[in-house]
């Protein structure tokens, strides 16, 4: 049963895509999704090796011939839930919840973003009566790890050198300029030896966490780096720690909302309750007005017979205290952060504990800075780094056409446009970068708490501003 009004085509294809699983990298199904709708339409279309889909759609009746208009969205979306949701990301569609205009998911991200652009093309595609130029609607892969798709989409698949980027929010607001970003790994490695001490489960959770862009100047706590910082005040205070297990975070870009370890020691449990119970008491202070329900909590578990060696242990927990993590710069002409970086995941493999990175900055000599600054403290401790990827920035163009037919558009109803810097990074960093003579602006409706399941759309703003975009499309 639909949940929203299936007569209304954004609606319609909002609906249809939540119902494919879309997580970054299982994005198979939803690609095969587009395609099957490319043929259905008669559109010409690419699929390429890695999921992108590109699909043509000509120019209205009189309007063959003018300069084509790429439109722009990525089909992944972050996975992240509750902790008693156990939703299945490669297998359950999203159940959408609709609460008046407001839309969210059922303990889950809704994946608006980017869930409302694709929508918003599917139904462009669609409508035989629009008038709008040539138009290339570009659906790409991997935006959230790293922007994997449009980094890896063969460059003479567009002609077009002016973009409308439809993972933008705020429905009276584009996007002016973004940051460059890379996505880096941290490795330390660890040795198990037996083990016959007492075994208990350390746990940080209720944080608000956060796209790791857009909230990085917030104060918010991350759940890995409050979790080291406890382990090694533990550390200080002499109690023995051999970490079994260790986990926290779920996608690199997002600051983690929890954290979890599982350790052992021969420590008194009672006074070791009592220290975590002191350690958790400053904690909650630091972070009563930016992140007040943090819980900290400390539990007797079953014993097990290996843990990681008291040495790596100990090289383990004073790496993850002194990796650096939060922002590092602010820039003072556009208001935002200029430097920072996002501890956003632990992986733990057999023979070695991962630190996930994303650092941003616009500025390429700042990002291998950073980088350098994690080499630094991992190589302490045996360890090294890898970079996965690394993007430019798009910086900002005092002309715009694209920007001024929006102007107009919106001005029409009485509405200023609102100008906004990001410390985000998008998409049209990549594509700036590959075509750099581009005309390039962002658009998408009103949303909130993006990354994480507090995750809303505004139903109203999604109809209203898809009907500017069309009107954008009749005046470019």
């Amino acid at each position: 049963m639909s949940v929203l009004d299936a007569s209304i085509p954004v609606f319609r294809y909002f609906e249809e895509i939540s119902a494919i699983p879309r997580g970054s990298g299982n994005e198979e199904g939803v690609s095969r999704y587009l395609a099957g709708f490319a043929e259905r339409q008669g559109l010409n279309y690419v699929r390429d090796a890695l999921n992108n889909v590109v699909i043509y759609k000509p120019g209205s009746p009189g309007r063959e011939q003018e300069p084509p208009l790429m439109l722009q969205a990525h089909m992944d979306m972050v996975c992240e839930q509750t902790g008693c949701c156990g939703h299945d990301f490669l297998s359950d569609p999203i159940r959408l919840i609709r609460e008046g205009n407001i839309l969210r998911a059922d303990g889950t991200t809704l994946g608006a973003d980017d869930g409302a652009g694709v929508s918003w093309m599917l139904a462009v595609l669609a409508d035989g009566s629009l008038s709008h130029p040539p138009l290339e609607c570009v659906f790409t892969v991997g935006e959230e790890t790293g922007m994997d798709g449009a980094r890896g989409l063969k460059k003479d698949l567009i002609t077009a050198r002016r973009m409308i980027g439809l993972d933008g929010h705020g429905e009276t607001v584009t996007c002016v300029s973004s940051s460059g970003g890379r996505r880096l790994l941290a490795r330390c490695p660890i040795i198990f030896s037996e083990n016959t001490a007492p075994c208990y489960l350390l746990t940080v959770t209720g944080l608000r966490g956060g796209h790791s862009g857009n909230c990085i100047d917030q104060g918010l706590g991350n759940a890995i780096k409050l979790g080291f910082r406890m382990l090694y005040q533990l550390l200080e205070r002499g109690v023995d720690i051999r970490v079994i297990r260790i986990t926290g975070g779920a996608k690199m870009n997002a600051i983690p909302r929890e954290f979890a370890v599982l350790f052992a020691s021969a420590f008194s449990a009672p006074m070791l309750e009592k220290y975590v119970d002191n350690i958790a008491a400053d904690l909650k202070e630091e972070l009563i007005e930016a992140d007040p329900g943090l819980t900290i909590g400390l539990e007797a578990a079953d014993k097990v017979s290996s843990a990681i060696t008291q040495e790596d242990t100990g090289a383990l927990i004073t790496m993850g205290y002194l990796l650096p993590d939060g922002m590092l710069a602010r820039s003072p002409k556009l208001g935002i952060p200029f430097a920072s970086l996002n501890l956003g995941v632990l992986v733990q493999t057999a023979e070695n504990i991962d630190f996930d990175y994303c650092v941003r900055s616009p500025v390429r000599s700042m990002r291998e800075d950073i980088s350098r600054r994690i080499e630094a403290v991992s190589s302490i401790f045996g360890g090294f780094i890898q970079v996965q990827n690394d993007y430019d920035g798009w910086s900002y163009t005092e002309t715009s056409p694209l920007r001024d037919a929006l102007r107009r558009v919106l001005a029409a109803k009485g509405v200023a446009l609102e100008e906004q810097a990001t410390h985000g990074g998008l998409e049209t960093g990549v594509f700036k970068g590959r075509y750099p003579q581009m005309d390039i602006i962002t658009y998408g409706p009103r949303m909130s708490g993006c990354h994480t399941p507090d995750e809303q759309l505004e139903l109203d703003s999604f109809l209203r501003s898809y009907e500017n975009l069309t009107r954008v499309l009749e005046i470019v």
